[in-house]
């Protein structure tokens, strides 16, 4: 964009330049024919008078030869006295070349041009007032997310709302964090879509979040509903464990994240975080005097049993387990020991993709804890909060990850971010981000 602007703008220059020295080096060619337009055109048509009047009898030959003697001392008297030849160059005088003003205009109107941009063009880059409008961009951000769900709401209102319009305004109001009416949106929409198992974990999801991060019991049906329509399916088996284990059936939870574990095997965040809650759920067996294996028997065993099963034949998986079509980001987040210590485990954090120039609103979010971190965590496709706006419609990307105190989605002075550039030739490639920079 900037080599167009100075071609555009020295282009300009030598049409002005060219419109204004044009002129000064033209006159040459009309300097000869000054004398003669002149006094010699005027004394001609004097002539042809005397002639056609001799010729019509209204004078008669005396008063003609008098009449045309007076006419050429007239003319005698206009000519300085040089020649004829320099008479035509004193008549033409203020028309000849000025070599040295188009010089001058050559050279002193693109340097004052120049000089006006340097001036008042580039001063906004430097200007306080520009670069605190730069600084704002998260809350411009936050009021067109909200603009564009209010639009979509009242869309919905008059027209009806079809599956894909319920999602992305549920997805809208999780990125605000209004819990409750993303469960709402997910609610209406499920109604449509009565076997998405990806509608009800969002569901789920939004019902927990809303409940302070524990499962209600409607919110453990959709989970226990999604894994019995896709057993296979991470979210599913994850959610279902979750909710079992908040709710005391320890059995069940430790069932559903064993069968996880052998999927997220090279996921260490993931992987740490299901040894944990077997860990926690096998103690609540024990000291209520059940006999449970070792833990490392627990595991082992259905991580065994799992990878032999998927060498001799592999488990079908049904379609919504499948990788989504489109493109798919691995981010692997990281935070500074000086930042975690600011932090309390259950501060938020956020992990999105935006396009570096295009919307500014999120094409993709994850939000995960601190105490998550390290962790890897997938932006694709499917969490486009407007259709036609996902990670797979622009190129680059800016992913960041971000730990915010007040746990808004919108930035603010004290929340701690890190960023990075992606290219497309790097979307195969885990990307490494570590929070470490402070928000102003």
């Amino acid at each position: 964009m900037n080599i167009m602007f100075w071609v555009l703008t020295i282009l300009m220059c030598l049409l002005a330049i060219a419109g204004l020295v044009y002129p000064l080096l033209k006159m040459r060619q009309g300097t000869s024919l000054a004398y003669k337009e002149s006094n010699l055109k005027i004394n001609d048509d004097k002539i042809k008078e005397l002639d056609l009047d001799l010729e019509e009898g209204r004078i008669d030959q005396l008063y003609y030869k008098a009449a045309r003697e007076e006419l050429d001392r007239e003319l005698l008297l206009d000519i300085p006295e040089e020649s004829l030849e320099t008479a035509d160059q004193h008549y033409a005088s203020a028309t000849k070349r000025r070599p040295a003003l188009a010089l001058m205009i050559t050279v002193f109107v693109p340097a004052v041009a120049l000089l006006v941009y340097l001036q008042l063009g580039m001063h906004a880059a430097s200007d306080p007032s520009f670069v605190a409008s730069q600084q704002q961009q998260p809350e411009n951000q936050q009021i067109s997310i909200e603009e564009m769900a209010r639009a979509l709401e009242e869309r919905i209102r008059k027209n009806g709302g079809s599956v894909k319009e319920w999602t992305m305004l549920g997805r809208s109001h999780k990125y605000l964090q209004e819990y409750e009416q993303a469960a709402n949106a997910f609610a209406v929409a499920l109604e449509q879509d009565k076997n998405n198992a990806e509608l009800m974990l969002e569901q789920a999801e939004m019902l927990a979040l809303n409940n302070e991060q524990r499962f209600t019991p409607k919110a453990r049906m959709l989970a226990l509903k999604a894994y019995e329509l896709q057993p296979y399916n991470p979210n599913a088996l994850w959610f279902a464990g979750v909710a079992e284990y908040q709710f005391g059936h320890y059995r069940n939870a430790i069932e559903h994240l064993t069968t996880l574990l052998p999927l997220v095997i090279d996921d260490e965040t993931v992987v740490k975080s299901v040894v944990s809650f077997v860990s926690q759920s096998r103690q609540q067996l024990v000291d209520a005097g059940e006999q449970m294996p070792e833990l490392e028997e627990m595991l082992g065993s259905k991580v065994i049993a799992a990878k032999a099963s998927q060498q001799t034949a592999p488990t079908p998986k049904p379609a919504a387990a499948e990788p989504v079509s489109g493109k798919r980001l691995e981010v692997a987040v990281s935070v500074s020991d000086a930042v975690r210590e600011k932090f309390a485990p259950g501060d938020i954090v956020f992990v999105y993709a935006k396009a570096k120039q295009g919307p500014r609103m999120p094409l993709a979010v994850q939000r995960i804890t601190v105490a998550d971190l390290p962790a890897t965590v997938v932006l694709d496709d499917s969490m486009a909060m407007v259709e036609g706006m996902s990670i797979s419609a622009f190129s680059p990307l800016v992913i960041s990850a971000r730990v915010s105190k007040s746990g808004s989605a919108i930035a603010q002075s004290g929340d701690y971010i890190g960023q990075l550039d992606v290219s497309e030739n790097s979307m195969d490639e885990t990307v490494n981000i570590n929070i470490g920079s402070l928000v102003p």
